[in-house]
This record gives structure tokens, C-alpha cells and sequence, in this order.
């Protein structure tokens, strides 16, 4: 009998000491970044109008959008403000981690081009080609679910580029981003992101 009540004690001793140890290596860690994008700029609009009280900075930009290859296309000015709350994130694999680094730098007089594979020439909707001369592994937050690549034109050239208008908010919450984000599911994408790495 003792020897159950033993096994017993030492078995319930490692379940919990297992079960802490899992719980703390898969909780939810909060975050406070929120990306938003819909063609609607109205939406967007609204949609951060009507949660003002719970948004502690956002920044709302005017892009293109080329459907067929899901690319953002942004001007180096607009393209600084969303990386000024930590909007792109570098992308670094080791094995299967991902890890991400906040982007603090574009070339103001060279086009960018965000993405997993490398691309020499950028094509927009027109079919007219523009060489991208600087490329990086880099998200739009932490995914690129919605978004596949971006890519960065130098304020000249941005006109050129024909794509369809598209509305992206960048937002960093007061709350915990994961229960902040359902006031935002009626937008075309929204999405999480660690809006403070450094």
C-alpha cells in the first residue's frame, strides 16, 4: 500500500512539474502590433475610428496592390512609416525557427524588394518590368499568409508602377493584440505581430 501511495505521489509530482514545463514553453506570449489592408480605405478608416480609445499609435498608407502575385508596392516615404512602427520584419531560418528582426533601413534611391525568393525584375499589372536592386527575406509583420512580397519604389518612380489602390494600417494597441483583433475581422487581411522587437 505504501509503495502505491509512493509511485502515486512521485507520478502526480511528475505530471505537474511536466505540465508547468509545457505551459510555460507554449503560452501565449501577448503582442501589440496589429496589420491591417483592405482595397476599402473607408473600412479602414472606420475600422480604426471606432477602436481609437484602444490604439496607442497607427500609421495608415495609400499602396498598390497586384493581385496575381499578392505584392505590396509602397514609396520609400510611406514605406518609412510603416517601418517606423516595426512593420517589416527580416526573416531568419535556422533549421525550423523562424526568427525576426526589425527592418530599420531602406534605400531611398533604390528599389527594395521584400520576399523568400529573390526576383530581378518586378512586373506590375501593366506588364511593365522594374529591376529591384536590393532584396531581403523580409514579412509584412510575421507572414506572409496575405501579403507574399512588397515591394519599395523610390517616391519618382512610384507613380509608374500600375497596380490597384490597396489601404494598409499599421497599429500598435494598448491590449493584447490576440483579443484586440476581432474588432477588425470585417478588413480583407488583419493580422498579429510583435510590434515592439527590436
Amino acid at each position: 500500500m505504501l509503495k502505491k501511495i509512493i509511485i502515486s505521489i512521485l507520478s502526480l509530482v511528475i505530471l505537474s512539474t511536466g505540465g508547468l514545463l509545457l505551459y510555460n514553453t507554449f503560452r501565449h506570449k501577448p503582442v501589440y502590433g496589429i496589420i491591417v489592408l483592405d482595397k476599402d480605405g473607408t473600412k479602414v478608416n472606420d475600422a480604426l475610428n471606432s477602436q481609437k480609445k484602444d490604439i496607442e499609435k497607427a500609421v495608415t498608407v495609400e499602396g498598390k496592390w497586384v493581385e496575381k502575385s499578392k505584392m505590396l508596392v509602397l514609396n520609400v516615404t510611406d514605406a518609412k512609416k510603416v517601418m517606423a512602427l516595426n512593420g517589416f520584419q527580416k526573416v531568419t531560418k535556422s533549421k525550423n525557427d523562424y526568427s525576426f528582426e526589425s527592418i530599420k533601413h531602406i534605400s531611398e534611391n533604390e528599389t527594395t524588394f521584400f520576399s523568400k525568393e529573390e526576383s530581378p525584375l518586378i512586373t506590375d499589372e501593366a506588364n511593365k518590368a522594374f529591376p529591384s536592386m536590393v532584396h531581403e527575406y523580409a514579412t509584412l509583420g510575421e507572414s506572409s499568409a496575405y501579403v507574399t512580397s512588397i515591394f519599395i519604389l523610390p517616391d519618382t518612380q512610384y507613380s509608374e508602377f500600375t497596380g490597384s489602390a490597396v489601404h494598409l494600417g499599421v497599429l500598435k494597441v494598448k491590449t493584447d493584440a490576440s483579443k484586440a483583433l476581432i474588432n477588425y475581422n470585417k478588413l480583407e487581411m488583419c493580422q498579429l505581430y510583435n510590434e515592439s522587437r527590436d
